[in-house]
């Protein structure tokens, strides 16, 4: 991991403007002395997601999500801490300072592997033109795809026989060792051999739209019939949605997704147009790859063939989701007709008549799930008992407590039983994910901070007792009393205190964007919230330390409090006389 010295990352921000970054993927409109747009980390119809162009940083308050541009880069585009430096560094032209860069040879390898694979890519796309592409050139030609397709999205083909890759890259053993680690060569007991022989080949590409690995299908007779590239460092099966960065912005904008079962159904939906289509890689859709959906769009729509096989696919698809379902996400599942598949479908019914498949058709999780239960429980009382009993155990698995009630209201009155009380107790109980490692605050501590952060110039201006407002607070503490050090060591008014912050409290990155994005604290609202804070602050003291405390604070502090309300009271009619 590379370590980079701050005054170094501080230059990088510092020619890095934040708007520009999060421009490229949201719309971002002038909201006062902020920027707002559609959150990008959920889908949302209001915007809630606001940029500080002044302070450089960024907040959802829909989702929690916050930070600034590094974090930006980490958390949507897929980057690692040190290629989010890189990245903007590179764009800011400065250069990394070598003694600092990652262990020696991590990133050479890193962009070797990342080379090899899209030459790769590219060899696989030329060769299927040559001399023996011929059955995947009429393979793909039955399947109706267009020429732009076939280039935009990697297809390929691998030829028959071994030693493919070694004429492209040279038959040396450093050569083969590292296309044996990026999963194209394997070793065998007559030494290296290629792992994908007379395939169509798919790209298959990670969130950035580099290169990660490859998924081939046989060509004629052989088993199996898709091969996917091993599991290596750069190809992790159960991340990956096939069409992911080619479809995603399309997806945002159109706010519809659809999940199919293969590669060959997303590519058949963006040749009619429909580029919104994702698939998992020839295998079941795991947990996380569910979650990369649901931040996409809160209304996937999942469509499975009306077979036997479709509808267990189905069925393992919903029991996956049911940890990350949510009051606002709209799921559905839409079955096709038995022996259709969205590729023969659209070919006979065209574009429209499936989008309208996917709005009239497609069924709500829960009735999906209901469904299901009585397909699997079977008939009669015995039926009905299975169909309750299985229901409580999937239940019991939901984190959103008030849609786990909802549902298990419609199992009861689907059963006619009542099911098990301890597992609702258990659900009720189960702390949130969103909540966990969250900071407690008073609305009036809240409003304070964010007028400190805002212009932290405040902070100067604070009286000395201020210094104690949240002592108590040990998620707060140490960095409200580091923005005071800072202050103290610096007399420069323009000194960033909160992006200085942001990045010596990484973990306190989302609050600070937080506050600095907040509706702005206007000079008389902070008066008034700063009198609020001294008042509650002597009032706890008074409460709790009135035995201990010295004499001449025992007199002085509650004339304080009397000089407070007074001070209360005439700004009250200040603003009342400015209209403010």
């Amino acid at each position: 991991m590379a370590n980079f010295p701050p005054s170094f990352l501080d230059e990088v921000l510092s020619r890095t403007d934040i708007v520009d970054i999060i421009a490229r993927h949201v719309e971002l409109k002038k909201a006062g002395s902020n920027m707002m747009g559609l959150c990008p980390f959920h889908h949302e119809k209001s915007p809630s997601f606001s940029v500080s162009a002044d302070k450089q940083l960024y907040y959802c308050f829909g989702c929690g999500k916050g930070g600034g541009a590094f974090q930006f880069l980490m958390e949507h585009d897929g980057y690692s801490f040190p290629e989010a430096v890189e990245y903007l560094a590179e764009k800011a032209g400065l250069e990394v300072p070598k003694e600092t860069q990652r262990q020696p040879g991590d990133e050479e390898r890193q962009k070797k592997a990342y080379t090899l694979l899209s030459r790769a890519s590219d060899a696989f796309a030329r060769a299927l033109y040559g001399s023996g592409g011929g059955n995947a050139v009429a393979y793909i030609k039955q399947r109706g795809l267009p020429e732009s397709i076939v280039r935009g999205y990697g297809l390929g083909y691998a030829p028959d026989g071994y030693g493919f890759m070694q004429q492209v890259f040279g038959t040396d053993n450093r050569s083969a060792a590292q296309l044996e680690a990026v999963g194209l060569l394997f070793k065998g007991e007559r030494g290296y051999g290629d792992r994908f022989r007379n395939r169509l080949m798919f790209t298959i590409r990670d969130r950035r739209g580099r290169v990660v690995g490859f998924g081939g299908r046989v060509l004629g007779e052989g088993e199996p019939k898709y091969l996917n590239s091993p599991e290596t460092n750069w190809f992790h099966k159960s991340d990956l949605l096939y069409g992911f960065s080619e479809h995603r912005d399309t997806i945002r904008k159109e706010k519809q997704l659809v999940v199919v079962e293969g590669y060959m159904d997303v590519l058949a939906l963006a040749a009619y147009g429909l580029k919104i289509g994702l698939a998992p890689l020839g295998t079941a859709i795991g947990e996380r790859q569910i979650r990369e959906i649901f931040r996409l769009c809160e209304g996937p729509v999942f469509c499975f063939d009306g077979d036997r096989a479709g509808r267990q696919a189905a069925w393992r698809a919903l029991e996956r989701m049911m940890p990350l379902l949510k009051a606002e996400l709209e799921p559905k599942f839409l079955y096709l007709p038995e022996g259709e598949d969205p590729d023969s479908l659209l070919a006979k019914e065209g574009a429209e008549s499936f989008r309208a498949r996917m709005k009239d058709e497609a069924k709500p999780v829960l009735e999906t799930w209901l469904m299901g239960l009585k397909l699997l429980a079977g008939q009669g009382v015995e039926g009905r008992a299975r169909m309750a009993k299985k229901a409580d155990s999937m239940l019991a698995t939901m984190t959103d407590n008030y849609l786990a009630q909802a549902w298990r209201q419609e199992v009861e009155q689907a059963t006619g039983i009542s099911l098990k009380q301890h597992l609702r107790r258990s659900a009720a109980s189960s702390p949130s994910p969103s909540s966990e490692g969250t900071v407690e605050l008073s609305g009036i501590e809240e409003r304070f901070l964010a007028g400190l952060f805002q212009r932290t110039e405040r902070f100067r201006d604070l009286p000395e007792i201020a210094r104690n407002f949240l002592v108590d607070n040990d998620g707060v503490r140490p960095l409200y009393l580091r923005a005071f050090s800072i202050i103290a060591a610096t007399e420069d008014d323009n000194t960033d205190i909160a992006r200085q912050l942001a990045q010596e409290f990484p973990e306190s990155q989302t609050l600070i964007s937080r506050w600095v994005n907040q509706a702005a604290v206007q000079d008389v609202d902070y008066k008034a919230i700063l009198l609020v804070m001294e008042s509650n602050y002597i009032k706890r003291r008074l409460s709790s330390e009135r035995d201990t405390m010295p004499f001449e604070e025992k007199t002085t502090l509650p004339l304080r409090l009397r000089e407070i309300d007074l001070e209360r009271i005439k700004l009250g009619r200040e603003q009342s006389d400015t209209g403010a």
